[in-house]
């Protein structure tokens, strides 16, 4: 479970730290099949058959459905690599994880408090993850970019909820997915359109967007 847990943390680095969008896409599909092998195991582990259907439906929507929408986006906009972001790729990437890891240390003691499964590397990993997704919306002015922090931010939360509440129903897991879907959906509809108006997908740049 450490190891699953710490390459899922190791991942959202490469997804936020990556100049290349297919790197980062597939670095995400790592991660969300970890989290898929990690409710299987949790499944086997605490009896908690509701995360049999978890797993099965985090395959379907986060290994294949969200990579693939992300990755037609990619490749419709002929795009490979992100423009530095402010302050350089070390700079954003250093901050985000010392912050990261700072807060994910300070606040699982108490989020452990609270969670059916007190596992104190998954704890630390789950907060760790969303923050490198609000890290992501933060430091990186790509519109792909913070498609994929939105992803990390969500495989946050759903770490912590199989974690806190694995007994809820698989309807729960199933509207949070399909909520998630259609944020994915209209993030690149947008980023699509973003695009096709200033013909770049860096959100820094659309100084006619100011009031």
């Amino acid at each position: 479970m450490e190891v699953l847990t710490i390459l899922m943390m190791i991942s959202s680095v490469l997804v936020f730290g990556f100049r290349s969008y297919k790197l980062s896409i597939l670095s995400y599909v790592f991660q969300a099949f970890c989290l898929v092998s990690l409710f299987f195991l949790l499944a086997n582990l605490h009896g908690a058959k509701e995360l049999f259907s978890w797993a099965i439906i985090a395959f379907f929507m986060k290994v294949c459905l969200v990579p693939a929408i992300i990755f037609y986006l990619v490749k419709k906009l002929n795009l490979i690599h992100e423009n530095e972001p402010t302050g350089g790729f070390l700079v954003s990437i250093v901050i985000a994880f010392g912050f990261s890891i700072a807060t994910a240390m300070v606040i699982a003691p108490i989020f452990g408090e609270f969670s059916l499964i007190k596992n104190e590397t998954a704890l630390v990993a789950s907060i760790f993850i969303f923050m490198m997704g609000i890290f992501g919306f933060i430091l990186r002015n790509s519109f792909i970019k913070q498609i994929l922090a939105y992803c990390l931010f969500e495989n946050g939360i759903h770490l912590s909820l199989a974690l806190s509440a694995y007994n809820s129903h698989s309807l729960v897991e199933l509207g949070i997915l399909t909520d998630a879907i259609f944020a994915v959906i209209i993030m690149s509809v947008l980023a699509y359109h973003y695009h096709k108006t200033f013909g770049h997908v860096d959100i820094s740049k659309a100084s006619n967007l100011k009031g």
